[in-house]
Parts: structure tokens; C-alpha cells; sequence
């Protein structure tokens, strides 16, 4: 008898790791991957890291603070710019170590929900198509603004050399971030000195991207799903009221979207607690980055590289206000979305008053905030652009 194959039909969906590669990959890479069994040997790596740094930063901070001491403004805004990426690094991966449970629980929800999408009918699955590919968006943003800021500082300095090199053979020599080093004041522009500290000052660009791309992307990446989440349930309903033959059947299903909804606002207060003290975090110190490179660009003119910073800074906090906008909107048409089933068509107050309840549940708005002082959303986006530009008149006054 000849052997049959069992040949095992293909998922179209798949895990978070499988979907979201860049995010998943990015995690991993820069120590954030929610894994409680390696969180102790992620911290020492981490430590490691910072202590392979250790001189970057300590070259950092006493610059700074003698810039600070001299009240050299032009200076000390620089390096606090760069300070703010700095910061937000290191405060996210302990953040992300500290948040470790919940995280988890975070994203084992996307690849439940994403690997039960499979048994789903074609309708659903054009729902998940939709929000999968904006959770990718975002994700794609992430991968691309935060590779762009990294590489620019050696890439500019990289190409400021090639030039003067070109026209002259005693040309300028320029640092990944032009600041006086301790110690070596003196020779830190003389070979080998200057190649040495050329080379050490690229590992921080590598250091930090991962960061920035896998922890920041994966909030567009959960809002995504939380939206994914409420649009299911709505679609529920209107299915639910369409194809049910009888009252019980009705009642059954509209049962079980209540279970989903009750599900999709826990996931809600789940994102909240995972991410509401970043969201605060990133409100707090890029009105300080915006404001310190629009001062640079007051002093020097639209320089390329403070100017893409700027920019950078700008996107920073666009992208959690758009997704967390999003969401909101949403929210608001799931309430909407129900009140347009074809209730009339059923006569039994048992459904009016599931009905009802959920309506009323779906009214209240869908909100993140950053440890509920901050409101995500558009709105908050323009009111940081007119704090920053206050801040940069007072700065410039």
C-alpha cells in the first residue's frame, strides 16, 4: 500500500514573532523581549552595555555639565538634545524589564487573537488584513525614522571628512558629537586617538536602535490590535442580528460579542498599564527636544543634521498621538456601528436590553494617557508644538 501524506493546511496568520518580524527581532536585540525566565540575564547585559559605554557617558555628562557651569546655551542645548535620546534609551529598557509580566501578557494576546483568525470566515479576515497592515505601518516607520537618526551623526561627520579630505590634506577632523573629552582634551584629535574614539563612539548608534524600533513600534503594533479587537465585536453584532434564524440563537451570539468586548476593554486597561508611564515620559522630554534643536537651528541656520533631528523629534511624538487618535475614533464608531444593526427587525426586549448594555459600555471613550495626565491624541500633538516653540522663545529671549 502506497503512503499517504497528510498534507497540513497553511495558516494564513500566524504568531506576533511570525507577523511582526522587525518588532520581534528589534525586542530581542535590544534586551526588551518579555521573557521572564532570561529577565535577570537580560538586566546584566544591559549593565554590560552600559558599562562598555562607560566612558561615552561619562565624557557625555562632564561635558555637559561644564556647559552647564560656563551657561554656554549654544552647548548645553546640544547635548541635551542628544541627552534625550540617551535618556529615553535607558528609561525604557528598565521600564520594559520592570513591565516584564505585563508585556508578556500583551503580546501573547496578538498571537492568540492572530492564530484564531484563521478559523474565521473571509469577512473577519479582511478585517485582520486591514489592521495588520497598520500595526506594519507603524512598525515600518519605526524601522526607517530611527535608522535614519542613528546613522545620521557618523554619516555627516563621515562625509564633513571625505570633503575636506578631497580639497585639502590637512583637513578638519569632526567627532560623532563634537564635545571636549576629559583627559584627552588635548589629543583626542591626533591619530591613533581620534580613530580610536571615532570607532567607539559608533557602538552607541547600534545600542540604541534596537530600542527605539522594536519598543516604540510595538505600540503602533498594539493599538493596531486593540482597534482590530473593538471592530470584530461590532461586526459581530451585525452579523449576529443578520444571520441568526431565532431568537436564541440571537442571544447566544450576542453573548459571546459581549465576552469579546469585555475582552477587547481589559486589553485596554492592559496597554494602559503597559505603556501610559512611556507615553508620559516621551511627552515630557521631546518638548525639551524639539525646543533645544529649533534654538540650534536659531543659532547656526537650518543645519541638515540638527534639522533632522528636529524633525525626528517632531515624528516622535506624532506617531503615538495618531495611533492613540485612532483609536479613540474608533471607539466612537463602535457605539454608532451597533446602533445601526437591525435591531427594529427583532421584537424581543431580552435582545434590546443586550443591545443596550452594549452601547452603553462602547460610549465611554477609548483613552491613553501618560499616567492619566496626559491625553494621547492629536490635540495633545499641536498643544506640544506650541509648548515647544514657547519654550524656544523663552530660550531665545
Amino acid at each position: 500500500m502506497k503512503s499517504q501524506s497528510i498534507e497540513i493546511p497553511k495558516q494564513k496568520y500566524k504568531s506576533f514573532d511570525d507577523t511582526f518580524k522587525f518588532c520581534s527581532f528589534s525586542l530581542a536585540v535590544g534586551l526588551l523581549y518579555p521573557n521572564k525566565r532570561n529577565l535577570r540575564t537580560r538586566i546584566i547585559l544591559f549593565l554590560c552595555v552600559l558599562l562598555f559605554n562607560f566612558f561615552s557617558l561619562f565624557w557625555y555628562i562632564w561635558y555637559t555639565t561644564k556647559c552647564l557651569v560656563k551657561l554656554d546655551v549654544y552647548n548645553s542645548t546640544r547635548n541635551i538634545t542628544l541627552g534625550v535620546v540617551i535618556s529615553l534609551f535607558i528609561f525604557k529598557t528598565f521600564y520594559a524589564h520592570w513591565k516584564t509580566a505585563i508585556f508578556a501578557k500583551v503580546l501573547k494576546q496578538i498571537t492568540k487573537d492572530l492564530l484564531k483568525g484563521n478559523d474565521m470566515e473571509e469577512d473577519y479576515q479582511e478585517i485582520y488584513d486591514y489592521f495588520i497592515k497598520q500595526g506594519k505601518l507603524g512598525q515600518s516607520f519605526y524601522l526607517f525614522i530611527p535608522s535614519l537618526l542613528s546613522f545620521m551623526f557618523p554619516i555627516y561627520s563621515g562625509i564633513a571628512m571625505i570633503g575636506g579630505s578631497l580639497k585639502n590634506d590637512d583637513f578638519k577632523k569632526y567627532m560623532i558629537h563634537e564635545m571636549d573629552l576629559k583627559y584627552v582634551e588635548d589629543k583626542q584629535y591626533e591619530s591613533p586617538y581620534f580613530e580610536l574614539i571615532y570607532a567607539y563612539y559608533t557602538t552607541p548608534c547600534f545600542v540604541i536602535l534596537p530600542n527605539y524600533v522594536g519598543f516604540d513600534g510595538s505600540f503602533c503594533i498594539v493599538t493596531s490590535h486593540l482597534r482590530l479587537k473593538l471592530k470584530l465585536v461590532a461586526h459581530g453584532v451585525q452579523k449576529a442580528f443578520e444571520d441568526s434564524t431565532s431568537t436564541t440563537e440571537l442571544k447566544e451570539r450576542l453573548k459571546i460579542c459581549i465576552k469579546d468586548h469585555q475582552e477587547a476593554l481589559n486589553y485596554h486597561v492592559l496597554i494602559q498599564n503597559m505603556y501610559g508611564g512611556w507615553l508620559f515620559a516621551v511627552f515630557i522630554l521631546t518638548t525639551f527636544l524639539i525646543s533645544c534643536n529649533l534654538y540650534q537651528i536659531y543659532l547656526v541656520g537650518v543645519d541638515p543634521k540638527y534639522t533632522l533631528f528636529a524633525l525626528t523629534g517632531v515624528f516622535h511624538m506624532y506617531m503615538p498621538c495618531h495611533f492613540a487618535s485612532c483609536l479613540i475614533a474608533l471607539g466612537e464608531e463602535v457605539c454608532t456601528d451597533l446602533y445601526c444593526v437591525k435591531w427594529e427587525a427583532w421584537s424581543d426586549p431580552a435582545i434590546t436590553k443586550l443591545l443596550i448594555f452594549m452601547m452603553a459600555r462602547a460610549q465611554k471613550k477609548v483613552l491613553l494617557t501618560g499616567l492619566n495626565l496626559v491625553t494621547f491624541n492629536m490635540d495633545t500633538f499641536v498643544s506640544l508644538m506650541q509648548t515647544s516653540y514657547s519654550f524656544f522663545t523663552l530660550i531665545t529671549s
